[in-house]
């Protein structure tokens, strides 16, 4: 992590008295004096055992709102073996239709992703700047915490990284808040546009979600299939959750576009987002920060000044611009 550390900015003249100076935090430096020990944790800790069904686990996320489970193993204490992701389960359905097995009947343990698999676990004598690293060098969305008895005591989420972040927007100095996403080392690496995975409007929601099974990707914008190709909505395996205790489901996946399926997950968000959350080059990491929490998203969209993406911010993509850059 020593090269995720910046230096802290000069302190800067308070306005109300010239006698008081403010220290201007780097990013980094802010996560690194937020202590995990210190950092709320949920109220409990739901988990799935190895040898739990899928649609058991299923029943477990949907009945507490949750968008991924630890699993675990017998023991004293239970021993984590993975994390159990929504996404694992719409690539079951996917695969489904390939001939495969039921995917109720996968248990959560076959059904890991290879990269869930054995995740670390942090100390809780820890910073959130450990857990940004982790987050940043694992691509993992979510990081387990143990006290000093081995015992998982916190579960974080990325969201809770950018959740830190922007409570403390004001403590970090303006000269990263206020850089423009035209700054950002992920667009200066590939400024015109970088590669991005994308679905058509009108294909099928099946097929959209092969998509994302396919480059093992959490979400991907929806183009309108004109020659413009405009952004029209963004497509979340997450989502899914909303919908996933249908009685239509799977079903659904092959009545809808990609298109009609966005429009019906958007209507259980209850933060009421566009279909699609875009920012332009000129706009800055604050903006993005501020964004992402206000709509509890994981991704924004960059778009030109023909209204085509050319880039995607998620959040492990701020993490990484704040910590690493």
């Amino acid at each position: 992590s020593s090269r995720a550390r910046r230096g802290t900015a000069q302190p800067t003249p308070s306005s109300n008295s010239p006698r008081t100076v403010h220290a201007m935090l780097a990013p980094a430096d802010l996560l690194a004096s937020l202590p995990l020990r210190k950092h709320p944790a949920p109220k409990r800790l739901y988990t799935c055992a190895g040898t739990d069904t899928c649609d058991t686990a299923l029943g477990i996320m949907i009945e507490h709102k949750v968008a991924c489970l630890p699993v675990v193993r017998g023991g004293s204490p239970p021993a984590v073996i993975g994390l159990l992701d929504v996404t694992d389960i719409v690539s079951l359905v996917v695969h489904q239709q390939d001939g495969s097995a039921d995917w109720t009947s996968v248990t959560a343990s076959q059904a890991l992703h290879k990269n869930r698999k054995n995740p670390p676990i942090l100390n809780d004598s820890g910073s959130l700047l450990d857990v940004a690293n982790m987050m940043i060098e694992t691509h993992l969305h979510r990081a387990l915490v143990q006290d000093s008895a081995s015992a998982i005591d916190n579960f974080i989420t990325q969201s809770d990284l950018l959740g830190a972040l922007h409570s403390n927007l004001d403590q970090i100095d303006q000269k990263y808040t206020l850089r423009n996403i035209s700054d950002f080392h992920k667009v200066r690496a590939n400024p015109e546009r970088q590669t991005l995975v994308t679905v058509q409007a009108t294909s099928t929601a099946i097929n959209a979600f092969r998509v994302i099974d396919h480059f093992h990707v959490s979400g991907v914008p929806v183009l309108d299939g004109s020659k413009e190709d405009k952004l029209v909505a963004n497509l979340s395996a997450r989502d899914v959750r909303y919908i996933i205790s249908d009685n239509k489901w799977p079903l659904t996946l092959h009545q809808l576009s990609a298109l009609d399926l966005c429009r019906m997950l958007h209507s259980h968000n209850d933060t009421d987002p566009p279909l699609a959350v875009s920012l332009s080059m000129d706009n800055t990491l604050r903006d993005v920060i501020e964004m992402l929490f206000h709509y509890r998203i994981h991704r924004v969209f960059i778009l030109n000044q023909s209204k085509q993406v050319t880039h995607l911010l998620s959040i492990v993509d701020v993490l990484e611009e704040v910590v690493l850059y």
